[in-house]
């Protein structure tokens, strides 16, 4: 799954079309190896921000990985910036895969949490380490505005969605903000699931217990 080619690759793409013959098996065959240099792009810069993170890696390095020229590289990201936040949207994609899952068989506030607990353990037990490496601060990588939603404000705004589904059935307390709430739901889930793991915590354990903590802070009473 990728998402978000950019400017310059669709203009690319454009004029390969424009001035290409009647004969369109050259332009499929060119967006097809475009669209496979990408991916090989992407999966290399996956392992590698996932293996040393984010200021450990270069645009070189992710090039050799995937076994391309460097140059290809920037035929599809304007810099490592766009290439991570690629990678960002690569994986919230995927997480939210999981949450509509788990979400569509929960029917009251205490099971929604625990639901979308269950999504988070599910997806960073087949992709391991990938949401930490995701949810790196890009605070600090730029200070200007990207135009992109990152993954903590998606992953907030699931939290926020499943609050007011709950607010609106009367089992969440009516004062409570649902944004801000979602947020500091995602930032407690992060580090507490850091103290799990170093601990060794079971998983059904971490998800009964956070659960506890959520659904008693959200209840309405």
């Amino acid at each position: 799954m990728t998402h978000g080619e950019t400017t310059s690759g669709v203009g690319e793409d454009i004029a390969e079309a424009v001035h290409a013959d009647e004969d369109s098996k050259p332009v499929t065959a060119a967006v097809r190896r475009k669209q496979e240099s990408r991916r090989k792009l992407l999966a290399a810069a996956r392992k590698l921000f996932v293996e040393r993170g984010y200021h450990e890696t270069r645009p070189q390095d992710i090039s050799k990985a995937a076994g391309v020229g460097h140059g290809t590289f920037y035929l599809h990201f304007e810099d490592k910036l766009d290439c991570f936040l690629a990678f960002t949207e690569e994986a919230a994609g995927e997480l939210e895969l999981f949450l509509e899952k788990h979400l569509a068989e929960a029917h009251t506030l205490e099971e929604g949490v625990r639901e979308i607990l269950k999504a988070i353990f599910e997806y960073s037990e087949a992709n391991p380490a990938v949401l930490g490496a995701a949810l790196t601060d890009i605070a600090v990588l730029s200070t200007g505005d990207m135009g992109r939603k990152m993954p903590a404000d998606r992953w907030a705004d699931s939290w926020a969605a499943v609050i007011d589904r709950w607010k609106e059935a009367g089992e969440v307390a009516a004062d409570i903000d649902s944004k801000f709430a979602g947020y500091l739901i995602l930032g407690a889930v992060k580090h507490g699931g850091a103290y799990a793991y170093r601990k060794k915590m079971p998983y059904e354990r971490v998800i009964d217990q956070t659960t506890k903590v959520v659904v008693r802070a959200l209840e309405a009473r």
